[in-house]
């Protein structure tokens, strides 16, 4: 997920995913539910008994978008050991056609995705431990963490891991969907640094799965989703981390070429030190017309040497936030600027990054027509926020999940730089939900259209070997996917059928497919 200085990462959600608007026909059959898991012991809260109830309130309205606290469960769950998930899970099963939602984060804009209306959700706060292994090489993480409550736990350790790069995104629902770090380049996507997952499955069998037990589902939980199963513990390697460099700089929108030039040159540049990260991002608020540019730099060590970030340097900026400071105050430091109870929906696509003249150009081309359609589309609706983020992707990191056995996202490091993009909309109230929608289609399918009639055939920086009418273009990013996307179809080297067949396997009666939210295997 990128970066907005006013809102965070605010945008909003655009319309209720079908499960949303009939899971409430089996409110009847969920209180059933909800009684029986309230019977095992688990703590178990509902609206009638415990509206007051700051649990309750925290679970059934935390949420980045303000769209998933319209849904009302018919009681929440707290489970504190994966036993109780697993009695949790029986119950459902044997309660037909009960649907449920598991919560970590609550980060994700997706209704329905860790939302529910009248079945039951299942909260993993009480899941969220940090434990390090006694040789600090490895740590045990629950699901209902968030990244800065990981990274303040090991901040006088000397380690961290791989971590989400929002201090406020949750554990859980970031690394099933692959994960993007500051610390990527150096060691991969959040998922390659997973060595074992504890996880419940259908049949509320409790499971390790890692590279020498269940390596299928292990290879399938890294960046596949939640239709497999429910993780109760990750258990993930350490790397050695001191003092770092990094922050916020924002620049005038007069400064896009600029800034869009330095982003494809350092794209291309990456390997070179892959201790350095950037997220770059663009943003237009309605109501004041106000363009700004926001750039997050990441340096992993005090003092980035020269030449890395010199493009960066050399281009005026309006406020600089950086400083040397360690990895949990950077992870924390942005979580101030939070703001809850707006709507807002994330949308992404994937983009080569192409050589020289021919990458500047389309960056500079996709951030002016993004620009010129905001503001004559966005002109119409007072209080929207739009953002854009450019998110590198060298060819390293897929090298890096090469080298750890694979994930399901299948990435060749042959195929060259690529750019996760990301497109973030806010706004206030439910009326403005068909706009945001329909704005958000708009924007990716122009530029998708645009790239692939007008740089066909070119291939992008440091290609080696691969269809480049597919891979430039893929995978989707799962944890930036929007819910009419299908960033599982997206995957490389078959890895769709792959995953469908192991889903299918773990979950021979769909409990998961049918019950909860997600992106689907249909």
């Amino acid at each position: 997920m990128g970066i907005n200085l006013h809102h965070f990462l605010l945008s909003a959600l655009a319309m209720s995913v079908p499960l949303a608007r009939t899971a409430a026909v089996s409110s009847a059959n969920a209180s059933a539910a909800c009684q029986f898991i309230s019977a095992t012991g688990t703590e178990t809260l509902t609206l009638q008994a415990d509206a007051l109830n700051p649990q309750w309130i925290n679970a059934q309205s935390h949420y980045w978008n303000a769209g998933n606290a319209d849904l009302y469960p018919a009681c929440a769950v707290f489970p504190t050991s994966a036993e109780e998930v697993s009695q949790i899970v029986s119950i459902l099963q044997n309660n037909t056609g009960v649907t449920f939602a598991v919560k970590s984060g609550g980060h994700n804009p997706n209704v329905g995705f860790s939302s529910v209306d009248g079945g039951v959700l299942i909260s993993m706060s009480n899941l969220s431990s940090t434990v390090l292994s006694q040789d600090q090489t490895t740590v045990d993480i629950g699901p209902g963490a968030r990244w800065v409550e990981v990274a303040e736990a090991l901040d006088s350790s000397g380690v961290t891991v791989v971590s989400g790069r929002l201090g406020d995104v949750g554990v859980g629902g970031l690394t099933l969907g692959g994960g993007l770090s500051f610390l990527s380049a150096e060691y991969g996507l959040v998922c390659d640094n997973v060595v074992n997952y504890e996880v419940v499955l259908a049949n509320a069998s409790i499971v390790n799965a890692n590279a020498f037990t269940n390596s299928d589902l292990y290879w399938a939980l890294k960046g596949g989703g939640n239709q497999f199963g429910i993780v109760t513990k990750f258990t993930m390697k350490t790397h050695p981390i001191g003092q770092i460099w990094g922050g916020i700089r924002s620049y005038a929108a007069t400064e896009a070429a600029a800034i869009l030039n330095a982003t494809q040159d350092f794209t291309v540049n990456y390997y070179k030190d892959p201790k350095a990260a950037v997220i770059v991002t663009g943003e237009i608020t309605i109501e004041n017309l106000l363009e700004t540019f926001i750039v997050f730099f990441f340096y992993d060590g005090p003092s980035p040497p020269a030449g890395v970030f010199d493009e960066f340097n050399a281009i005026p900026f309006l406020t600089d936030g950086t400083k040397v400071q360690s990895y949990y105050d950077l992870i924390n430091s942005g979580d101030s600027t939070n703001l809850y109870g707006l709507r807002y929906l994330i949308r992404a696509t994937t983009l080569p990054n192409l050589p020289n003249a021919n990458g500047k150009a389309l960056y500079n081309y996709h951030y002016n027509e993004w620009r010129n359609y905001v503001l004559t589309e966005g002109v119409l609706h007072p209080g929207f926020i739009f953002s854009l983020a450019f998110q590198p992707m060298p060819f390293i990191i897929p090298g890096h999940s090469v080298a750890a056995g694979g994930n399901a996202l299948g990435m060749n490091p042959a195929e060259g730089d690529r750019m996760w993009m990301e497109y973030d909309i806010s706004w206030l109230t439910a009326a403005g939900d068909d706009s945001a929608y329909s704005m958000a289609r708009s924007i990716t399918a122009t530029i998708d259209e645009y790239v692939k009639t007008t740089y066909a055939g070119i291939p992008n920086t440091h290609y080696g070997s691969g269809d480049l009418e597919v891979e430039e273009y893929n995978p989707i990013f799962m944890n930036d996917a929007m819910y009419d996307q299908k960033p599982l179809q997206s995957y490389e080297n078959n890895g769709f059928a792959k995953l469908k067949a192991i889903q299918q396997s773990v979950d021979p009666s769909g409990l998961f497919p049918n019950r909860t939210g997600g992106f689907k295997f249909s």
